[in-house]
């Protein structure tokens, strides 16, 4: 491998732009490294330029600024694109709002708002979410990346109607929208959701099912418009000119222009314009007689792409593209010609070097991000990369030869028998065992290690030492396997904000977690795509936050109530992490998240139980589970009857106690009350998100817990805390913590503290608490769970 000349210059202009955003020290180390770059190259002048231009281009436009706090009521005008349905009972919209100038803005409203509209909205912006749960990315940095600074989700007013013929805004987003709804009306849903998201990277469409199975089995980017769709279009391109004999210079220029117009008018997406500027910079070079795939193209791509986009420096995007091409280089020769050496045809080792060696480049990646190893990745992917690429070529031939009618219909037939190839492929491989591997986020420090060791094998590789190469690769990701699987030695409980919802895991010394409810939403209607608003939260929140605490299996989850927003999150829970027991309140409902749940359960016997009040459930490191209600009967003369006969279960370790009472109100209160049961308590989960029917005068008098936490929804419409709730436990000294101010909120016992993931103002004594005689003192008698 030769050492790039361009190198030097790349290098120091991303550190420029990293140092400008990090401050003194940052600036401080850039110099450092700048002076040693400086010592030892010749192109001095031009690393002093590259480390310049970085510092400049991200001083001057590497920070977006989206909104911060919610504005008075605006006007925005612009074009709507990408627009889709999100909700068949409200007949709702989400589209992306591009006015003249500025960021564009994120539009939830009901009705039918076609792409290519001219749209004029009177409406308060909210900025989107920071990070609200532990290790959580920030919402709004990920949508300020894209361009999108704001959320509209309740329009005072929309004004929809088709834009001027001539205006060019709305061209492509008209364009898009035509050709997506030919593409549904001669194809059936899956294969339709499969060319359109490769096509023009159209969301949504595929069942929740059919786009979790691309997720795990590391295939989901062939659904997002990027190197590999841009890769076909000029491949296609390329190869056509050379068959009409187009000199070097044409093909060059023809297939760049094309390229960026497949780019833009696909929708200007952020990874799809950074893959036409690698195209673009490997034509340059192809025209001029060099190598079109080399390291200085990689290098003078990541460098145009570092300045014209600072602010995407450092992001998991920008990571995941450059370790993808870089590993292509690295790796693809020598593993094409062991696969030649082995006999393999020529075109099959090619595809399994190129799977390969992304796979080597992008995995501690791409489960940082996901929060899964993928085993099979390397499987689905030799099959369904070039098959994406036969949709792509295929989804073309259908539309441009709509003026066919009869050739049109036989290139979709073919189109809709390779789609739904892939669905199957996909799917039957995502059956496999062990398909999804939940894995926490590795250390920053270990995927460094990972990419250190990485090019080391790659250079003992190309040396001929193959099983030193492969050894250090292994042992590097038995690192990082090894580095994500870390948790505390202590009880941690910690109450996620999955909104307006329940959903609480526990952590045990010892490893052992459960969690009490799972989030969600209530359920009014299915999505668009067939799925549940309340295990829509499960998937997006509970699941990840879950995992990303160190947590791949549960010992159980106890689900207090059947309702949608407590319920919502069993389907996806068991799903991909699963659970050995299933604590029920023993209640008959029909809600979907709740049915789909106990039904996934019974299929994979997992144990229900229905645990009676009196009930203790221990574990092997002093955890106890004691159980206080539902109590026979059942409450069965109103409204709240499946409020009223949750599970309220104490916790217990050593002297520490924590109360959680589901949605119980003041019946099941009165009940415990009347039982004469030793309810106090340290910290207590308010019932029913602190609304007026629960939290008793005489309950709170009882329980007199240091800390109240409440999971309540920021936007709720319910008036959840209720006033009389917060002075209540106002009154009796209770300091008073709620998610929807605090994002998610964590109690540990060592240390004795409360944790919240954003930063919010409380009561000083919510910081640190001490038990009646101190926690941690464990009982002396600790058996096994036993359920």
């Amino acid at each position: 491998m030769r050492f790039p000349p361009v190198l030097p210059a790349t290098i120091a202009a991303l550190i420029g732009i990293l140092a400008e955003r990090g401050g003194c020290v940052a600036a401080a180390l850039t110099f450092v490294i700048a002076a040693l770059l400086f010592v030892i190259q010749q192109r001095r002048f031009a690393i002093v330029i590259a480390a310049a231009a970085g510092i400049a281009t991200s001083a001057l436009y590497g920070h977006p600024i989206p909104l911060t706090e919610a504005t008075h009521a605006v006007t925005i005008a612009g074009v709507a694109t990408d627009a889709r349905k999100t909700g068949i009972a409200t007949s709702q919209t989400t589209f992306t709002l591009v006015p003249e100038r500025g960021m564009a803005v994120r539009v939830a409203a009901r009705g039918v708002i076609p792409s290519g509209s001219c749209v004029v909205v009177r409406a308060h912006l909210e900025p989107f979410d920071e990070a609200r749960n532990p290790g959580e990315p920030s919402v709004r940095a990920i949508e300020a990346e894209r361009g999108i600074g704001a959320i509209v989700r309740h329009a005072h007013s929309i004004r929809a109607a088709p834009c001027a013929p001539l205006d060019a805004r709305a061209w492509f987003p008209r364009a898009r929208a035509y050709a997506s709804g030919i593409v549904h009306a001669v194809m059936p849903p899956i294969p339709a959701a499969i060319v359109a998201g490769a096509l023009w990277g159209e969301r949504g469409g595929l069942p929740p099912d059919v786009t979790q199975a691309f997720q795990d089995t590391g295939t989901v980017h062939v659904l997002v418009t990027a190197g590999l769709h841009l890769g076909v279009v000029a491949g296609v391109v390329g190869w056509c000119l050379m068959r009409l004999g187009a000199n070097r210079a044409t093909i060059g220029v023809a297939t760049i222009a094309i390229v960026w117009l497949y780019a833009v008018a696909s929708g200007a997406h952020l990874p799809s314009l950074r893959a036409a500027v690698m195209v673009t910079i490997g034509l340059v070079a192809y025209v001029a007689g060099r190598r079109a795939f080399s390291w200085n193209t990689y290098c003078a791509a990541m460098l145009a792409i570092a300045l014209a986009w600072p602010a995407a420096v450092g992001g998991v995007s920008f990571a995941l593209s450059f370790s993808c091409v870089g590993a292509i280089l690295l790796f693809a020769s020598p593993i094409a010609k062991a696969c030649e050496r082995a006999r393999i045809p020529a075109f099959a080792s090619e595809a399994l070097a190129l799977t390969f060696a992304t796979q080597i480049g992008v995995w501690p990646l791409t489960a940082a991000t996901f929060l899964a190893f993928a085993p099979y990745a390397p499987l689905a992917n030799v099959v369904v990369v070039p098959a994406t690429a036969l949709t792509m070529i295929l989804g073309f031939a259908t539309l441009l030869t709509l003026p066919i009618p009869e050739l049109s219909r036989a290139c979709a037939d073919v189109t809709t028998f390779v789609g739904t190839g892939i669905a199957d492929v996909v799917v039957a491989i995502a059956a496999l065992p062990h398909a999804h591997v939940a894995l926490p986020p590795p250390h920053l420090a270990a995927i460094v290690a990972y990419d250190a060791v990485a090019l080391g094998s790659a250079y003992a590789l190309h040396r001929g030492r193959a099983t030193i190469a492969i050894a250090a690769l292994v042992c590097a990701s038995l690192g990082i396997v090894a580095g994500a699987l870390h948790r505390d030695k202590s009880l941690v409980v910690t109450m996620l904000d999955v909104g307006q919802g329940d959903a609480i895991l526990v952590q045990t010394p010892r490893g052992h977690a459960f969690a009490i409810d799972t989030g969600g939403a209530l359920e009014r209607g299915r999505t668009e795509d067939g799925g549940s608003p309340a295990e829509a939260v499960g998937e997006r929140i509970v699941v990840p936050a879950i995992v990303r605490l160190g947590v791949t299996h549960l010992d159980g989850i106890i689900l207090s109530h059947p309702h949608g927003d407590h319920a919502g999150g069993l389907f996806p829970i068991l799903r991909t992490i699963g659970a050995d027991w299933i604590a029920d309140s023993g209640q008959s409902y029909a809600g979907h998240a709740f049915v789909r749940g106990m039904t996934y359960a019974r299929e994979h016997a997992i144990a229900i139980r229905t645990p009676q009040c009196g009930d203790s459930w221990h574990t092997d490191d002093g955890v106890t589970l004691r159980f206080l209600a539902p109590c026979q009967p059942y409450f069965r003369d109103g409204k709240n009857d499946v409020n009223e006969n949750s599970i309220v279960v104490m916790l217990e370790y050593g002297t520490f106690r924590m109360l959680f009472m589901g949605d119980a109100g003041t019946q099941s209160e009165a009940r415990l009350l009347a039982a004469g049961i030793d309810l106090h308590a340290d910290v207590l989960k308010v019932g029913h998100h602190g609304s007026a029917y629960a939290s008793s005068d005489a309950f709170l008098a009882a329980v007199r817990p240091k800390i109240a936490l409440i999971s309540v929804g920021r936007h709720n419409t319910f008036g959840h805390p209720a006033p009389r709730t917060l002075a209540a436990l106002d009154a009796i000294g209770s300091a008073l913590m709620q998610t929807g101010r605090c994002g998610a909120i964590s109690v540990n016992t060592d240390p004795q503290s409360v944790s919240t993931a954003v930063a919010c103002t409380n009561d000083a004594r919510a910081i640190s608490y001490k038990s009646r005689s101190g926690v941690g003192s464990r009982p002396k008698q600790r058996t096994k769970l036993n359920v």
